[in-house]
């Protein structure tokens, strides 16, 4: 469950906030210090429910909540004190609530929530049949005991070639493609009345004059008599072909990708055929399924690929396919749009969906994606437009883009993603380690001083000099090689602290990075002792920062590693934060010393009013849990001032300086070799 709670006061905000999560476990909560945050924060998730905080007299929260009742149709309470006065007619026509601050539980809650599921029910069971009526690829109708057409399905229509709207409300056997049976289907139709289950295989005559044979079964629901044909003359012999061999996946019963080639097929030689008609087929390729698969078993693989598969459906419109072309890639295909934006619309919805975890007893996993978009723009082949949409998700993911639509250009992005795959690989099992860190200083903003240096693995390559892990790190978590390379990282900042150390440089620690896949390595906590006790130093002299993604990924598992390290003395700090979907309820119970807010929020400091709000809240949450701050890109003078004056306790980045190698660290850290600023 996901929770915006709206609350200008930041006191309010923490106080029950802890309430609720004091009383239950399993929900996220965004906040939202102003209305401004609020509405981006809407327009880009979905939440299942909003708190509010109710001030009776600001007009701009009036103003809001107008706008959030005309265009949210969720649960929403107005948590009020004792002299606020709200408006029960609009309560009421819009599912809202209001409810005392002193009152505010999680039952409450419950009550509310469980009022709108049961809506909610109601309209998914009557859309999830009418989506099944639509796409089967059986000829259904829905006829009144009179005889009189109600409704027709897709299939039915595009059979007889004509338009639902002149069928509704016609006698069945008065239709003009039927005059050839209409005595037999009279005599099926009277049975059917009388509730037994009829066949009758039928001549009907589409509009060009072809004659089809309809197999037909006529069964009476109630007041109605559901018409069910199949088309055994020939004309659909393709249909039932693929029916009859293995063109599904079978874990998700998804069309796999030799069917969607057939409809990509079906679909090019349409948009051919209509002149306003266009064309899309997107691949997603999923983030570290494969990881969750080998590392917690098939089974729990399986049921999270049946959660990803159902939230993909949700995604997508009638006339959108969905099929599943291997382990950890979708692919879709987008026919007969008005518009080519409807393909990065699609995107952004299923990136946004993707994002909240998924939820399993004591496991929750977040899920990203990179998706590639090709339009149909003559391509001779559907294999080329595939191959061009394959080429765009590469490209999205080698930039750290969520999707990216094609150009012809992205195949030297592919070209240069191969090559780069291959040296990095070669790399690695060559005794001349080209790899090399970088380390870049940490700065106590109230002191100005010194405290730490934050190593960087780079990549000396042979003909291309230094490469940033930007580049290479993808291709080092894909392969597992990031273990064994992560490992000479941490033995080797250790290393270099110690020798700093000796040269009387005043730098306190040693920052080093771990991802996900070393939680998954049984030797981590004795490789990251041995670095610290080989080099003679205190505990503290070293700081793990790990991904935000990992608390909900890897929960217990981190948990239990993270707490061993806290003991001894380590400190640990979270990487990126803001950028993931780590609970506040989540943090309260890691073993967290530090938290670092990722560049992309800092560079918006000065010009973003949100950027500032989301980091004012997340230095008086960090104090409020007794953590402290690190801001990550720190480039000018006002973002250090600002920072500063908000109470964030360090800073990194080009204001200070930018990453170096060793000896260059050295000889610019010499400035703080005493405690003088």
């Amino acid at each position: 469950m996901l929770i915006l709670f709206i609350e200008e006061n930041a006191q309010d905000y923490l106080k029950y906030r802890q309430l609720l999560d004091d009383q239950a476990d399993k929900f996220n909560m965004d906040w939202a210090p102003n209305y401004e945050v609020a509405l981006n924060k809407i327009e880009n998730n979905a939440y299942d429910i909003y708190l509010v905080g109710y001030y009776e007299t600001k007009v701009q929260q009036q103003n809001f909540l107008v706008w959030l009742y005309t265009h949210v149709n969720k649960p929403t309470i107005l948590l009020t004190k004792h002299s606020e006065q709200v408006n029960i007619e609009l309560m009421e026509k819009y599912l809202s609530y209001s409810l005392g601050k002193e009152q505010l539980s999680w039952e409450q809650l419950n009550r509310a929530i469980r009022y709108h599921a049961r809506l909610l029910t109601l309209q998914k069971n009557e859309d999830k049949f009418q989506s099944i009526f639509e796409n089967a690829l059986a000829f259904i109708g829905i006829i009144s005991l009179e005889g009189i057409v109600q409704e027709f399905n897709k299939t039915a229509l595009t059979l007889f070639d004509i338009q639902k709207s002149p069928t509704t409300g016609i006698i069945l056997w008065d239709m003009v493609w039927v005059k050839n049976s209409q005595t037999e289907l009279k005599a099926a139709f009277a049975e059917a009345k009388k509730g037994k289950i009829t066949h009758s295989q039928v001549a009907l005559q589409k509009s060009n004059g072809q004659v089809v044979t309809l197999d037909l079964s006529l069964t009476r629901h109630k007041d109605v008599i559901l018409l069910e044909g199949h088309d055994i003359s020939g004309s659909h012999a393709l249909e039932q072909q693929l029916a009859q061999t293995n063109l599904h996946d079978q874990l998700t019963e998804l069309p796999n990708r030799h069917l969607f080639m057939e409809y990509l097929e079906k679909a090019i030689v349409h948009t051919q055929s209509h002149k306003n008609s266009n064309l899309a087929v997107l691949v997603i390729s999923l983030e570290k399924f494969k990881s969750i698969n080998a590392t917690l078993g098939h089974d729990m693989g399986d049921w999270l690929m049946m959660e990803i598969t159902q939230r993909l459906q949700g995604c997508l419109q009638k006339k959108e396919l969905l099929a599943r072309a291997r382990e950890d890639e979708f692919l879709i295909l987008q026919h007969d749009m008005q518009d080519f934006s409807e393909a990065t619309t699609l995107a952004t919805i299923i990136i946004n969906t993707l994002e909240y975890p998924f939820s399993l007893t004591n496991y929750e996993f977040v899920i990203s994606c990179h998706i590639g978009i090709a339009y149909y723009r003559d391509q001779n082949e559907e294999t080329d437009l595939l191959r061009d949409a394959d080429a765009a998700m590469y490209h999205a993911k080698s930039k750290g883009n969520s999707y990216a639509v094609f150009r012809p250009s992205m195949y030297e992005t592919v070209i240069s993603r191969l090559q780069m795959e291959t040296d990095v690989l070669r790399a690695t099992k060559e005794k001349n380690n080209n790899f090399v860190l970088f380390y870049q200083p940490t700065i106590e903003l109230s002191t100005e001083q010194l405290v730490g240096m934050e190593s960087m693995i780079h990549f000396q390559h042979p003909q291309h000099g230094v490469i940033s892990q930007l580049e290479f790190m993808p291709v080092l978590e894909e392969t597992g090689f990031i273990i064994s390379i992560g490992e000479w990282n941490l033995r080797t900042a250790c290393h270099q602290l110690f020798s700093w150390l000796e040269t009387a440089l005043f730098v306190h620690h040693v920052s080093v990075n771990l991802s996900t896949r070393h939680f998954q390595n049984k030797n981590l906590i004795k490789t990251v002792i041995e670095s610290i006790e080989q080099n003679g130093l205190k505990p503290d002299c070293l700081e793990l920062m790990i991904n935000e993604s990992l608390l909900l990924e890897h929960g217990d598992m981190a948990l239990k590693t993270l707490k061993h390290f806290k003991d001894v003395g380590i400190n640990i700090t979270i990487n990126d934060f803001g950028m993931g979907y780590a609970s506040l309820n989540c943090l309260r119970h890691f073993p967290a010393d530090c938290l670092k807010i990722n560049s992309s929020i800092i560079n918006g400091i000065i010009s973003s009013p949100e950027d500032s709000a989301i980091t004012v809240a997340t230095i008086d949450m960090a104090h409020a849990l007794g953590l402290t701050v690190i801001a990550e890109g720190v480039e000018t003078l006002e973002q250090r001032d600002f920072l500063r004056e908000q109470g964030c306790d360090f800073a990194q980045g080009y204001f200070y300086a930018a990453p170096m190698k060793n000896m260059e660290a050295q000889t610019w850290a010499k400035q703080y070799t005493s405690t003088d600023t």
